[in-house]
């Protein structure tokens, strides 16, 4: 059974994307800990996506962080790449959550996040390894949303873990035409 509240977040994460109506019996259920336990833990359903939250905009700062200045273009993708889960936490939980929480500080720090990723790929259009001819806002928008479908899929099992950084590296630099 699962006492550390970083492990009881990690496991619970992916069961608030399925099932944002699951009662916290079902949540402990699913993520193999007593409801004791979780509510020991989290007193509150909306403390648990609070801390959920803010775990997954901590992963997300961390990944950021550990992007030099002076990394490439194609470091810098890489890293978010390999790193791709928790910013498709970030579009799947914490965008949708920090409205219901009424939370504004969620959202301003998934709102600096994002702005955060645009810059890396505004800085891949400078220096010509994305394409210039889209906003580096969509560019950052359609990584976070296909990282999100990367890790739906992942998930459901519809794809093994290890490929979905190749195929979201592939459908980001090359889309899907033959």
């Amino acid at each position: 059974m699962r006492t550390d509240p970083t492990a009881v977040m990690t496991a619970v994460t992916p069961i608030l994307a399925k099932d944002r109506s699951a009662s916290m019996q079902a949540i402990a259920d699913r993520a193999g800990v007593s409801r004791a336990t979780l509510t020991r833990m989290f007193p509150t359903k909306q403390a648990m996506i609070g801390a959920v939250a803010e775990k997954i905009l901590d992963d997300c700062a961390r990944v950021l962080d550990q992007i030099p200045e002076t990394a490439s273009a194609d470091e810098a993708f890489g890293a978010l790449v390999r790193d791709h889960v928790a910013f498709a936490q970030l579009w799947n939980v914490v965008y949708i959550e920090a409205g219901s929480l009424q939370a504004p500080n969620l959202a301003r720090r998934a709102d600096t996040i994002f702005e955060h990723i645009v810059g890396v790929f505004g800085r891949g259009q400078r220096d010509g390894f994305f394409r210039q001819d889209m906003p580096a806002p969509w560019l950052a928008a359609t990584f976070c949303g296909l990282a999100e479908t990367a890790w739906e899929l992942v998930l459901e099992e519809w794809m093994g873990a290890r490929q979905a950084p190749s195929f979201l590296e592939t459908m980001l630099l090359r889309g899907s035409k033959a």
